[in-house]
């Protein structure tokens, strides 16, 4: 009986290492390979109508930001771009949505601001 205890527990704690290493820093560090082109440089500094001519039309819009999607059902890509009050771009986000039968997990992959 302990025998079989202390296998069990040596593989939930295996299953447990491997998942920390995947999805604590495996993921995060691959997906920025599969960011979209074009948000790996973000107009900031510039008013809407430029990010707008770069970037395209925003897929949702708020007070003061945009978002932007790419990627796949599964691996889906964010860009918010943050506007001060006269509509002019001062910080991005880039996050990356991943999801699976078992695990929904989001990472910020890279931001940005002007100082």
């Amino acid at each position: 009986m302990r025998k079989w205890l202390l296998i069990l527990l040596s593989v939930a704690l295996t299953a447990w290492l491997f998942y920390a290493i995947i999805f604590g820093w495996l993921v995060p560090k691959t997906a920025s390979f599969g960011v979209p082109g074009r948000w790996n440089r973000i107009p900031l500094r510039q008013p809407k109508e430029i990010v707008h001519g770069y970037l395209g039309n925003p897929a949702d819009t708020s007070a003061g930001m945009e978002e932007w999607a790419g990627g796949t059902s599964r691996k889906k890509y964010r860009l918010r771009i943050y506007y001060q009050p006269d509509t002019v771009a001062s910080s991005y986000s880039v996050y990356y949505i991943y999801r699976s039968r078992l695990v929904k997990r989001s990472y910020l992959i890279d931001s940005g601001s002007i100082r």
